[in-house]
């Protein structure tokens, strides 16, 4: 009996020592401890390389609208002969580009065309030949483009050339494209009937709308601290493309192992999501985060090689 007895109180000491370890492992886990900080993030490290430089100028950097099909409407109060020549203007540049246009109601048109008797000539632009303008009038910008949301062409008095010099003119305001220096442009201040679309144009349009009408996820901000085995951290998720997003899923991963994932819906263009997250239970020993956007790869995007960003411990 002594024998047995003598087992059980080792046996009991056994657990006893067993549940203390357990205990205090526990307490030594979930104690308050200083936090420790995770390295900056460097935005410029999370962008792709984008071509800044066309050959014509326009009025803001890659100005585009969203789809390389884009919507007009021709009001009703345009003459025949105007009507005739802006699509005559869409067909011309349909023909040399890559972009087309597809008439629409006013309420769904990005491109709307006005008509007007009167031009709006001043004094020092006599003898110039004024006959219309046009421009983007509303312009969002995604950081990577300045997407144009609506352009407006406004064509005045009856046009005096045989062609629709005028019309495209106007119409490659409304794209975005300023004047240039070249007299034989059809992009020249003054106008007459013999300039043409220079190469420059046209391959600065196809350049501008390479790229397909997709969203482009990327992080714009983020920082993180850990104390003990909780992380805690803040992150922004910017759609800087040309379409919003779908809904989207945030992958968090500790040494290369994924911990948790995290839903932040749809992102409109030019607009971001905040992720603020408190005490999340990671490894105690883990010295890296990794931040992946769409980790499932569910959504296609204008790039795939910037949604994902890595935070170090500072140690």
């Amino acid at each position: 009996m002594k024998k047995i007895g003598g087992l059980f109180g080792d046996f009991i000491l056994i657990v006893l020592f067993v549940v203390l370890g357990v205990c205090g492992y526990y307490i030594y886990q979930n104690y308050p401890r200083e936090p420790i900080a995770f390295n900056n993030f460097n935005l410029e490290q999370n962008q792709p390389i984008v071509e800044n430089s066309l050959p014509s100028k326009q009025f803001y950097e890659r100005m585009r609208y969203s789809d390389r099909i884009i919507t007009y409407h021709i009001s009703e109060s345009c003459s025949e002969q105007k009507a005739s020549s802006m699509k005559e203007a869409f067909d011309t540049l349909e023909a040399r580009a890559v972009i087309s246009f597809q008439e629409a109601s006013k309420s769904k048109a990005e491109i709307k065309v006005l008509c007007s008797d009167v031009s709006p000539q001043t004094e020092e632009e006599e003898g110039h030949f004024v006959a219309g303008e046009g421009g983007p009038s509303r312009v969002l910008n995604s950081t990577l483009y300045s997407v144009i949301l609506e352009g407006k062409i406004a064509l005045y008095r009856e046009g005096q050339c045989n062609n629709p010099n005028v019309a495209i003119h106007e119409l490659l305001h409304a794209l975005g494209f300023d004047h240039n220096n070249n007299p034989d442009s059809i992009l020249y201040p003054t106008l007459d009937c013999d300039q043409e679309i220079d190469s420059e144009i046209i391959s600065s349009i196809n350049a501008i709308y390479s790229k397909d009408s997709l969203p482009d996820l990327v992080f714009s901000k983020a920082n993180a601290t850990k104390s003990g085995r909780y992380l805690n951290f803040h992150i922004e998720v910017l759609n800087q493309g040309l379409q919003p997003s779908g809904t989207i899923e945030i992958g968090i991963y500790a040494d290369d192992k994924f911990v948790e994932t995290f839903e932040i819906g749809a992102i409109s263009i030019g607009a971001k999501k905040i992720l603020d997250v408190e005490n999340l239970a990671i490894p105690s020993k883990a010295k890296k985060i990794d931040f992946v956007a769409d980790y499932e790869n569910k959504i296609n995007e204008l790039y795939e090689n910037n949604n994902k960003i890595s935070l170090n411990l500072l140690s």
